[in-house]
């Protein structure tokens, strides 16, 4: 199996380089505009191009890395190459109906994965064409296995999962930096409180997918009577972060239906 990943950015890049340590693939091919930035991954065995159309060609299944704005002359501009192949999109917010109104010869799949593909432990949700055979199912979940955990979901659900874990990394990063901060004010050297709190976040993610605890058992088991976990979370109810995080997350999910909205729109006419 040949794949190529048009446009070898910093997630197209972080892709290829979890396939080729997957060995997923025979070969890969990446293809960016300015092929300067991307000879790290010749030096992979990545075969490297600025050639998009001759990418797809050669290929049997295509990943489409590019901006969501760009999606849409990269379909025109490779649509005969595609015909028929299995194409996965991870443009945000571009539906399978967009899609497949572009190049409705060939098989998609709708991505939305995070940026921790830059050290395989992206959370991928992905929604199919109904055109997609078993094996092309399975080709799919090899691709989404090399880059971390992956769930398939109706497309519906797109918006949703791009506010709770395509911005996941952004929104995590924030509560870590004003944990940090306040460790520092209260006395904590800063690399120590980095390093504490990212294990932490590490740590408690496995405690849920792998020693399977539920978040109400985890909170039972760390907040004891009396304890100092306990008056944390008290001061945490008072202060409503419960609700203000809820809101933020419906605020992402508004904003991510509106960007869908108006660049299918704009592909569509």
């Amino acid at each position: 199996m040949i794949i190529s990943i048009i446009g070898a950015g910093s997630i197209g890049g972080a892709v290829a380089r979890s396939l080729v340590k997957s060995r997923v693939a025979e070969r890969i091919i990446a293809s960016r505009r300015h092929v300067e930035r991307i000879m790290d991954l010749k030096e992979l065995g990545v075969l490297v191009t600025s050639d998009n159309r001759k990418a797809a060609e050669d290929a049997d299944v295509i990943i489409i890395c590019v901006k969501p704005k760009d999606v849409g002359s990269v379909i025109r501009e490779t649509r005969d190459s595609i015909a028929g192949k299995l194409v996965i999109s991870m443009a945000a917010a571009i539906s399978l109906n967009f899609l497949e109104k572009m190049a409705p010869e060939a098989k998609f799949v709708r991505v939305m994965p995070n940026l921790a593909v830059l050290v395989q432990e992206s959370f991928s949700a992905y929604s199919a064409s109904r055109k997609l055979s078993e094996d092309e199912r399975i080709i799919v979940e090899k691709v989404l296995g090399a880059l971390g955990r992956f769930v398939e979901v109706p497309e519906e659900m797109m918006d949703i999962i791009t506010a709770l874990s395509g911005c996941a990394p952004g929104y995590l990063a924030f509560i870590v930096k004003a944990l940090i901060d306040a460790s520092v004010r209260t006395g904590l050297p800063e690399d120590i409180a980095l390093k504490a709190a990212a294990q932490s976040m590490i740590g408690t993610g496995k405690l849920i997918l792998e020693a399977g605890l539920s978040i109400s058992e985890i909170i039972r088991m760390v907040a004891t009577p009396g304890g100092v976990t306990e008056e944390i979370l008290k001061r945490m109810e008072r202060s409503g972060l419960a609700e203000k995080m809820g809101s933020a997350l419906e605020a992402g999910v508004e904003k991510s239906n509106r960007i869908a909205e108006s660049l299918n729109l704009i592909g569509s006419g």
